[in-house]
């Protein structure tokens, strides 16, 4: 709320870049930025998320404000914005989570409980993603089975119509390439 209040003003209305600043937008964002706040908090974000999130939405609304203030409801475009940036969030950290645990139950990551995902453990993740896209397709399919899914090497060999040998040799090389493509550059 401070950051649309303390605008630099050079003539009543106007930013320094000259973008008009509409008292229009300020009232929207006076009453529905709090509002806003409280979905997404409804909706499952922590309060720095939906703090963030909400800000970003109005930053979005703000840059297409002309566009978005012809049409029958603009508080909604931040609202929907709003909401669209949450499921992104949401998302984005799901899929950390799930390859930090794969990374983990695979013996790569040996860290402790973490409440949030640092940078170390998305940067793992990512390349966690890129070594098993990166594997031929009988040895992923051997690794996720048996280190994500969790199944025993005999009924992943059993599903894959191979021999529990065979499984067991391309879960050992699975593993070399992940441990290999989460060690830190040396």
């Amino acid at each position: 709320m401070e950051a649309v209040q303390d605008l630099p003003l050079d003539t009543p209305g106007e930013v320094a870049e000259g973008t008009l600043v509409t008292t229009d937008f300020v009232d929207c964002y006076q009453t529905h930025y709090g509002r806003l706040v409280r979905a997404l908090r409804l909706s499952g974000a922590d309060p720095a998320t939906a703090q963030d999130v909400a800000q970003e939405a109005f930053a979005r609304a703000f840059a297409r404000w002309r566009r978005v203030s012809k049409g029958r409801n603009p508080p909604g475009y931040a609202y929907t914005t709003g909401f669209r940036l949450l499921q992104r969030a949401q998302r984005r950290s799901a899929r950390a989570a799930a390859a930090a645990t794969a990374a983990q139950s695979t013996g790569v990551l040996s860290t402790g409980p973490t409440s949030a995902p640092t940078e170390s453990a998305a940067l793992t993740a990512v390349a966690v993603e890129a070594a098993l896209a990166g594997m031929p397709p009988r040895r992923r399919a051997c690794a996720v089975m048996c280190l994500i899914v969790e199944l025993p090497v005999h009924e992943a060999a059993a599903a894959l119509k191979i021999a529990d040998g065979t499984v067991r040799k391309h879960l050992e090389e699975a593993r070399r390439d992940l441990r290999a493509a989460c060690e830190p550059p040396s």
